[in-house]
């Protein structure tokens, strides 16, 4: 569950039910500057991404604010090069890193001001806004999705793999994190009363993964069919051939493109025989018309 409580530019901020539960807890608890420094450094965390995005010209859709941390959507990510998606990805997590740094900084700052005077127990919002914003670079460094070290890596597989392919595999790999923090919080409970924290973050982590996995198939066939719209704005794009049997049916191959490139399929009999030649604008026509079943074959010269 969700609230939406502003916009910034054309990226929606949304707010999630942990992250309200957290802040009744902290703010009751009389924790209220401890929990104005956590949003803080969400805060500044998601900047990072808002201000890659407007530098590439990309739009974040939305931004998912969780009590562990934040999710922003790309609008179109297909669409975009696969270097803008992970530097994207990668900003956020570099302000975490240099918020963090920052605090450390200050710290040693003012113990060489006063040799001896100060201790760490004298600055507990400084504590916290380091632990705060170590925690948050780790997480967000895990190589799956929804993560940003899940984006990064995606952006390095995609033209590789496509867009679809490398989603499902690291939004799997997501699942898989998810479902053992849930175990070693579990352990952790039952054996030191503590990491209660990773029994919500695992849920919200699978939660995400498998959302992030559903949307693959269909964000992979709005990219390609977007294709006219990168034409018209670069005046070119790279083609890639492929050789596929004459049998393969259409719902098949349309999940084989990606969208950085332009395909035209090179259509064999078993013996490797010429038929003739699809481009992807007809495999896609009859995908969309709904003609998923149809053998490619079928497709030459129409």
């Amino acid at each position: 569950m969700k609230f939406a409580v502003a916009q910034i530019r054309n990226a929606k901020i949304t707010v999630h039910i942990t992250f309200l539960l957290a802040a009744v807890v902290l703010i009751g608890s009389g924790y209220a500057l401890y929990f104005i420094v956590f949003a803080g450094s969400l805060l500044v965390h998601e900047m990072g991404h808002l201000m890659a995005a407007g530098f590439l010209d990309a739009e974040i859709s939305e931004v998912e604010i969780w009590a562990f941390g934040a999710i922003g959507r790309l609008e179109g990510a297909w669409q975009i090069e696969p270097w803008s998606e992970a530097l994207i990805a990668i900003s956020g997590p570099v302000q975490s890193a240099l918020l963090a740094a920052l605090g450390i900084l200050g710290y040693h700052g003012y113990a060489a001001m006063a040799p001896g005077l100060y201790a760490p127990e004298h600055f507990p919002l400084l504590q916290f806004l380091v632990r705060v914003n170590l925690g948050l670079l780790a997480v967000n460094l895990l190589p799956c999705l929804p993560l940003d070290g899940g984006r990064f890596l995606r952006a390095q597989l995609s033209s590789k793999l496509g867009y679809k392919e490398a989603t499902y595999r690291l939004s799997g790999l997501g699942v898989f994190v998810g479902t053992g923090l849930c175990i070693l919080g579990t352990v952790g409970i039952v054996t030191a009363g503590r990491w209660v924290g990773l029994v919500i973050l695992g849920p919200l982590l699978i939660w995400s993964a498998i959302e992030e996995r559903n949307m693959a198939a269909y964000s992979n066939v709005m990219a390609l069919l977007s294709r006219s719209r990168r034409f018209d704005r670069k005046g070119a794009l790279p083609v890639e051939e492929l050789m596929v049997s004459g049998n393969t049916r259409v719902k098949e191959l349309v999940h084989k493109l990606r969208p950085s490139k332009y395909h035209v399929l090179l259509v064999v009999d078993r013996h490797m025989n010429l038929l003739g030649a699809v481009s992807e604008t007809l495999l896609l026509e009859a995908f969309y018309k709904g003609l998923v079943d149809l053998e490619v074959k079928e497709l030459i010269g129409s």
